[in-house]
């Protein structure tokens, strides 16, 4: 860890950062750019079907960022009293990177249950994190690790049957579709093998 990051019992010691209004400059940036990576991932417009795949995908790309910059600015007040725009900025992050995977083929509503749970992981990442002393200056492990594990994770419960078919094509091999609305455990699987593969490689 950094030297004054943690005091002799072990607490953990804020370390402010030099310059908020680059943070949230950066955050900003990142929001914007994320339109070009969800929705740009169609590939085209020309035609009504990819028109509205990327419309949708803007669409919960921008409620998931924002319901993650919300929740975490709620549970802060509530919890410490104080509004954390470093935080926020963080929770907005979290829930672009916890959209990312299933962008085209959730419901708008899920995009921000997503975006809200993507935020409270940040916060119980960093409070697990913080009572083993591993230090996260930017949470990249919060953000593109936990969040990006529970992005991928989400798609095998939430993706619906019509998104899919849609974005992919139907498949007559299986039920390629979301848990919770009958696919049964062919897509769940899919994410559960690549989440513990690659835990396995990390450690």
């Amino acid at each position: 860890p950094r030297m004054g990051r943690y005091d002799e019992d072990g607490k953990p010691v804020e370390i402010r950062g030099h310059s908020a209004s680059l943070v949230v400059l950066g955050t900003f940036v990142l929001w914007v750019g994320w339109y070009g990576f969800n929705p740009g991932s169609a590939l085209a417009i020309s035609n009504p079907g990819y028109a509205n795949i990327a419309s949708r995908t803007a669409v919960t790309t921008t409620l998931s960022a924002a319901s993650g910059g919300m929740v975490t600015l709620v549970y802060l007040y509530f919890r410490h009293h104080i509004y954390d725009l470093i935080a926020v900025c963080n929770g907005i992050l979290g829930g672009l990177v916890g959209i990312t995977a299933g962008c085209s083929v959730v419901e708008p509503w899920a995009a921000i249950i997503i975006g809200g749970i993507a935020a409270m992981i940040i916060q119980g990442v960093d409070f697990v994190l913080n009572k083993l002393q591993i230090d996260d200056p930017l949470q990249a492990v919060h953000i593109h690790g936990f969040c990006g594990m529970w992005g991928v994770f989400v798609v095998g419960i939430m993706a619906t049957e019509k998104y899919v078919n849609q974005v992919y094509g139907t498949d007559s091999r299986g039920n390629y579709y979301g848990l919770f609305y009958g696919g049964g455990g062919n897509l769940l699987s899919c994410p559960l093998v690549w989440i513990f593969s690659l835990s396995g490689l990390a450690l």
